[in-house]
């Protein structure tokens, strides 16, 4: 039995725990290292770091292709997953949680849900109630336990594996309609020590909501909180320390997807802003990190594309994995 077979079959449900760092040039080689001492830090695997449209003969003939955009945080937790990322995961690896972003295609599959052996999924909760049938059923097909699916509203956090997540909004749409309800799409705060990871794709920029709720908005501040100390959803001033962001092309100035995607100048304009302002607060030398890429970028390999990024925005690839503090 080989690997990918094994992850596919019933043996994928079981134990947790999923293999140890990697150096990146141990994974591209001709890729400057990246890996920082775990402590508190969280460890970041990058199952996948393209859009949408891959497909696994293309992989065959370009192995710079980029798989759809999936992370495995310390071993245990997986944020979005489809059949592609078992390519990617650590040999023996049994992830324990799935957080959804969002339910289009290159980032939800039932199927692959379910065979990933995970006891509890995520997903915002305009559309928990489909996730649920469509677990079951695609659990039904396969003769394999169904993980538990869990609505998560936007601001609530819930700890899983060591680590803190919230969800918050994104901007993005998947016209999916449950219960009457339109789909909302979510970023994920990530917080375990005194490291505050935000996940965002797919969106486009950080929604004010979602600022509020992180504590990243630079109208509140230390001077003005007291104003806001019991308002709902808004989050004391605390910056983030580490942003992996998606850069769907190098420039959406002019392309529809500027409502729902990021791009190069999004993201950098993004981290300008929020180190201005003091709600980036990064360790010394770390990377902004670049996922979801696509079109222009796709078949690039990460120092192509570095080359001509400014800093310090890095582009991720497949099977990457660093420590981000």
């Amino acid at each position: 039995m080989n690997r990918r077979e094994f992850l596919f079959g019933a043996a994928a449900v079981g134990a947790a725990g999923c293999g140890s760092i990697v150096a990146e040039d141990a994974v591209r080689p001709g890729v400057a290292t990246d890996v920082r001492s775990e402590g508190e830090g969280i460890k970041v695997r990058f199952l996948g770091s393209g859009a949408a449209g891959w497909k696994a003969e293309w992989a065959a003939k370009n192995p710079n292709r980029r798989r759809p955009s999936s992370v495995l945080l310390d071993g245990r937790v997986l944020i979005d997953f489809i059949e592609s990322a078992f390519d990617t995961l650590p040999e023996g690896c049994r992830p324990e949680v799935l957080f959804q972003t969002h339910s289009h295609g290159d980032h939800y599959r039932p199927l692959a849900a379910v065979k990933s052996g995970v006891k509890r999924m995520y997903v915002q909760e305009t559309w928990a109630s489909a996730a649920r049938a469509e677990i079951a059923e695609a659990a039904k097909k396969l003769s394999l336990p169904s993980p538990e699916v869990i609505a998560l509203p936007f601001g609530q956090t819930v700890e899983e594996c060591g680590m803190k997540f919230t969800g918050v909004p994104a901007n993005h749409s998947t016209s999916r309609v449950t219960d009457g309800v339109l789909e909302r799409t979510s970023l994920y705060l990530v917080e375990k020590g005194s490291t505050r990871l935000l996940y965002a794709t797919d969106t486009s920029g950080i929604p004010g909501d979602a600022a509020r709720m992180i504590g990243i908005d630079p109208h509140i501040t230390e001077a003005n909180w007291k104003n806001f100390h019991k308002t709902p959803f808004v989050h004391e001033p605390k910056p983030i320390t580490a942003l992996v962001m998606e850069a769907t092309d190098a420039d959406l100035d002019e392309d529809f997807r500027m409502f729902v995607h990021s791009s190069v100048q999004t993201v950098s304009r993004t981290v300008n802003m929020l180190l201005a302002n003091g709600r980036y607060a990064p360790p010394a030398g770390q990377h902004v990190y670049l996922t979801h890429l696509g079109l222009k970028y796709r078949d690039w390999p990460s120092d192509k594309i570095d080359a001509i990024l400014p800093k310090p925005l890095h582009a991720a690839h497949d099977g990457l994995e660093i420590v981000l503090g």
